[in-house]
């Protein structure tokens, strides 16, 4: 029977110990993505007709070129445009991504969304 008693004490103290020195390693979910910031770029879409890219569109092109895209959004630039078929209609995708990444960023055509006050989020339309 001591030999028994023994042993779960070993068994305990062991146990343990791999609690405790494993408590003691630090453990990350995940990395901090960093500050972001939000850009945007023209749908290229045109009054009565449509047209341009989809926001969807834009992001793979962000992607595929190494870009992470935290948060993406349609929105309208807060310009006033002329009523004229063919004209722009201020249509924009809204991305959020990393600050480190704006350099990237503005050589794909983005640019920071802070230039445009009065844009805003808008739902996305059915293409």
């Amino acid at each position: 029977m001591r030999k028994h008693h023994f042993k779960q004490r070993v068994r305990a103290a062991v146990l343990l110990t791999a609690c405790t020195l494993l408590a003691g390693c630090p453990h990350r979910v995940m990395d901090d993505p960093g500050p972001a910031v939000t850009y945007y770029r023209p749908l290229g879409s045109l009054q009565c007709t449509g047209g341009g890219k989809t926001v969807a569109e834009i992001e793979h092109e962000l992607r595929k070129a190494g870009i992470t895209v935290n948060r993406a959004a349609c929105g309208v630039d807060g310009r006033m445009h002329a009523m004229v078929c063919g004209a722009p209609d201020g249509r924009i995708a809204i991305f959020e991504i990393p600050a480190q990444q704006a350099v990237s960023a503005a050589a794909l055509g983005l640019k920071p969304l802070a230039t445009l006050p009065d844009a805003a989020e808008t739902p996305c339309q059915a293409p």
